[in-house]
C-alpha cells in the first residue's frame, strides 16, 4: 500500500513538473513576429562602428533568435527623423543624440558603452576642434572668428553641440563666429580627411575619432592634424577640446515587448569585457551637465529670431 501511494505521489509530482515547466517556457518564450531592428549612428564611419559593436550586435541576434536582427546605420538627421516615425526598436547612439531620440519617441536609454580610453561612463565623449597643423593662425577658440567650419550634421552632440556650448562658455557667441559652416551628412571620419586635403579650414568631430583612425591605420599623415583648445583629463585618454560628456548609449524603443528587452539587456550585461580593447556595456548615472548642454542649445537656437517667428513657432 505505501509502495503504491509512494508511485502515486512521485508521478503527481512529475507531472506538477511538466505542467509548471510548460507553462513556464510559454510565458517566457519570446514573439516571432518580424525581425527586431537595430540602428547605428555612424559618426566613426560604417567600418569603425562594425568593430567596435560586433560583439554587441552578435549577443543581441543570440538574445532574439529565432526572430532576426536588422542593423542600419544612419546619420545624425535620419536617426531622429525615424525615431520618431518608430522605424527602429532598439539604437546605439552618443549621449546627447539620444537624449533628443527619446524626447520624440518615448525611448529610454538602458546601458552606456565604456572602453580602456574612456573608462568612466559619465566622462566618455566629447567634441574636439580640428585644424591643419600649417593654420598658425588658429589656436584658440576666438581665432574661430569668420573661419569656414565643416560639420557631419547640427544635430551631431559631441561633433557640434558640445562645441557650440564650449565657444559659449569662453564668452564668444556662437551663433555669430562662424564665416560659414558646411554640413556633410558624413561619417566624420570624412571631416578628417577634408582638413588634411586643406578643403576646409576647421572642422568639428568627436572625441577618439583620430585614435581610431590611427589604430585603423588609416593611410593619411594624422600628425598634421591640430587640435584646437585642446584639454586634457587624466580618466580619459582621446584628444579632446571640450568638457566630457557620458558615453554612447544603448536605448530602447516602446516597439519592443518586455520579454525581449529582458533577454537582450542581460545578454548585453553578460558579455564578457572585450581582450582588445576593454569594452562593456555599463550604466551612467550624471546627466546634470549634457542636461544643461541641451537646454542652453534650445536657447541658443532660438535667441536671435523674431516675435513673429517665436509667436509662430510655439503656436
Amino acid at each position: 500500500m505505501n509502495r503504491t501511494t509512494n508511485l502515486g505521489r512521485l508521478v503527481l509530482i512529475f507531472c506538477i513538473t511538466i505542467f509548471f515547466t510548460s507553462i513556464s517556457k510559454v510565458s517566457f518564450a519570446l514573439p516571432d513576429d518580424g525581425p527586431v531592428k537595430l540602428a547605428v549612428v555612424n559618426s566613426y564611419d560604417a567600418g569603425i562602428s562594425a568593430k567596435h559593436f560586433s560583439n554587441t550586435v552578435a549577443a543581441i541576434r543570440a538574445a532574439i533568435a529565432p526572430r532576426r536582427l536588422e542593423v542600419h546605420f544612419y546619420d545624425q538627421d535620419d536617426f531622429l527623423k525615424d525615431a520618431a516615425e518608430k522605424k527602429f526598436d532598439l539604437s546605439i547612439a552618443s549621449s546627447g543624440l539620444t537624449a533628443m531620440m527619446k524626447a520624440s519617441s518615448g525611448g529610454i536609454s538602458l546601458l552606456t558603452a565604456i572602453n580602456k580610453w574612456t573608462p568612466d561612463p559619465n566622462r566618455a565623449n566629447a567634441g574636439v576642434i580640428i585644424t591643419h597643423k600649417d593654420r598658425t593662425d588658429i589656436n584658440n577658440l576666438a581665432d574661430l572668428k569668420g573661419k569656414k567650419v565643416g560639420v557631419s550634421s547640427t544635430k551631431a552632440f559631441a561633433g557640434f553641440l558640445a562645441i557650440m556650448g564650449e565657444i559659449e562658455t569662453e564668452g564668444l557667441n556662437p551663433n555669430k563666429l562662424f564665416g560659414s559652416v558646411t554640413t556633410t551628412h558624413k561619417p566624420m571620419t570624412d571631416l578628417v580627411k577634408r582638413v588634411l586635403n586643406k578643403e576646409i579650414e576647421v572642422a568639428f568631430i568627436a572625441s577618439c575619432i583620430l585614435e581610431n583612425m590611427e589604430r585603423k591605420n588609416f593611410e593619411g599623415d594624422l600628425s598634421s592634424i591640430k587640435v584646437v583648445n585642446e584639454k586634457f583629463d587624466n580618466n580619459f585618454y582621446c584628444r579632446h577640446s571640450t568638457h566630457l560628456y557620458p558615453g554612447w548609449m544603448f536605448s530602447i524603443q516602446p516597439t519592443l515587448d518586455s520579454p525581449t528587452l529582458r533577454a537582450i539587456t542581460i545578454s548585453l550585461l553578460q558579455l564578457p569585457v572585450d581582450k582588445d580593447e576593454g569594452a562593456y556595456w555599463t550604466v551612467a548615472n550624471d546627466y546634470d551637465q549634457m542636461n544643461l548642454l541641451l537646454e542652453k542649445s534650445q536657447v541658443r537656437y532660438l535667441e536671435d529670431r523674431t516675435l513673429g517667428w517665436l509667436l509662430h513657432y510655439y503656436q
